[in-house]
């Protein structure tokens, strides 16, 4: 009891104080501040800095529209919020979603959208700033596309005589699936792998690569950020060919044996003098020249002779000048042409089967001559020699009377030729055999 009242006059004597009246003016200063600031002032402002930037398109008309997001100017973001300050004052930045108006987007593009705050607890409050106040967001469809592709060989180079055959380069595999943005892939015209090795080749090569760009039809580059683009390692095949050009010919038939084919040669022009061809063997360069595929029957060629020649192709070899038909046409300067009549004396018959004998229906020959006007001058018909080869006669299949091919040649001319084409008619018959019986 006597406790009770010491510590009652203790406690009189400390409030009765100076210092104790001062700290209970403080108590009690705060508590009147506490309840008008409550009753007066109910509202209050909190601030939240580099708060997380959210885009959800989830229930959304653009992702009922197969959109996604490629890509948003803005990160985090930082508010000011007023509410009530026994509520606000209780959130964190766990609490708060900030994300982007999304209403009535239904098609891929770039939009500006405003920006805006929300509690996930509950908690409500109004806005007061939000800064950056709207992002840039690019909305797409992601797809995924086939693309073939292509060598791109920049610092391959090829020995002298040989040649790279681009159209041949082979890459396995031949194809890559891209995934990424449909605006993107749209802007792609061409998928190369990428082999950046400097070498001088004098042969086939196989190389290999992980490196892909991506180019548009116009040969840009594409920003391949925001792709997928699957890691891949490519072969490449480089076929190198060996080249040569060669000096083009033509093959003249049917040409007396006489005959100074050199002299018309020098008449006869092609259009096309060489020819640059490639072979992946290098043995078809053994010739020094490329004859032609059309034959030149010396029969053919008239005083405005021209004709066009198809070039030769061989599964071997490549045509590298794209040339496909050259022209021969003859100069006629210093030439002459004249008719003449030849009669059968002048006509032969040569290699006929023994067991018959054969004479001649035609009695003469109307012949166009062409040439040297110098030796067409001094021509006579009695110099024009008609031989008939029944080389390739078939008593058994042949008639006996018959229509056959002759060749024209000439006495000491060396430079005339018939030109068109003449026949004779003969008749075959058997020989008779003498009775050579001796009667005694």
């Amino acid at each position: 009891m006597k406790k009770i009242h010491e510590l009652g006059n203790v406690l009189s004597s400390f409030f009765s104080s100076k210092p104790a009246t001062a700290l209970l003016s403080v108590l009690f200063a705060l508590v009147i501040w506490f309840t008008i600031s409550i009753n007066v002032y109910p509202s209050t402002p909190v601030r939240f800095y580099q708060l997380p930037l959210q885009i959800d398109l989830t229930g959304t008309a653009a992702q009922a529209s197969g959109l996604s997001v490629v890509s948003c100017d803005v990160e985090t973001v930082n508010v000011e919020l007023v509410g009530n300050r026994s509520q606000v004052g209780r959130l964190t930045e766990e609490d708060l979603v900030v994300y982007a108006e999304l209403e009535n987007i239904n098609s891929a593009g770039e939009y500006d959208l405003n920006l805006n705050v929300q509690a996930n607890n509950g908690i409500t409050f109004q806005v007061d700033k939000i800064v950056p106040a709207t992002a840039k967001v690019k909305l797409d469809k992601i797809e995924t596309r086939t693309f073939n592709v292509t060598a791109d060989l920049p610092n391959i180079k090829v020995a002298s005589g040989h040649i790279l055959n681009s159209d041949e380069v082979v890459c396995e595999p031949a194809t890559i699936d891209i995934t990424g943005p449909a605006a993107q892939l749209d802007a792609i015209g061409k998928v190369s792998a990428y082999y950046d090795r400097s070498m001088e080749l004098d042969s086939s090569y196989q190389g290999y690569t992980n490196q892909v760009k991506l180019y548009t039809e116009n040969g840009s580059l594409v920003d391949s950020e925001g792709l997928d683009i699957p890691t891949t390692n490519f072969q490449i095949s480089i076929p190198v060919l060996t080249q040569k050009t060669l000096p083009l010919t033509y093959n003249l038939i049917g040409c007396p044996s006489n005959f100074d084919q050199d002299w018309l040669r020098e008449r006869l022009s092609l259009s096309e003098e060489t020819i640059t061809l490639a072979s992946r063997t290098g043995a078809n360069f053994a010739n020094e020249d490329w004859a032609v595929e059309d034959v030149v029957r010396l029969s053919d060629i008239d005083l405005d002779y021209s004709a066009k020649l198809k070039i030769s192709a061989e599964e071997d070899l490549i045509n590298l000048s794209g040339i496909q038909e050259v022209t021969l046409t003859l100069d006629n300067t210093g030439l002459a042409k004249k008719n003449f009549t030849v009669s059968s004396d002048n006509i032969s018959v040569i290699n006929a089967p023994v067991n018959y004998d054969f004479s001649l229906v035609t009695r003469q020959l109307e012949i166009t001559v062409i040439g040297s006007e110098e030796q067409l001058a001094s021509l006579t018909a009695d110099d024009i020699i008609i031989t008939v080869d029944l080389r390739s006669y078939n008593a058994d299949q042949d008639s006996a009377s018959f229509i056959w091919n002759s060749s024209i040649s000439f006495y000491q001319k060396d430079r005339l030729w018939a030109t068109g084409s003449y026949t004779v008619t003969l008749e075959r018959q058997e020989q008779e055999t003498a009775d050579t019986t001796e009667q005694e």
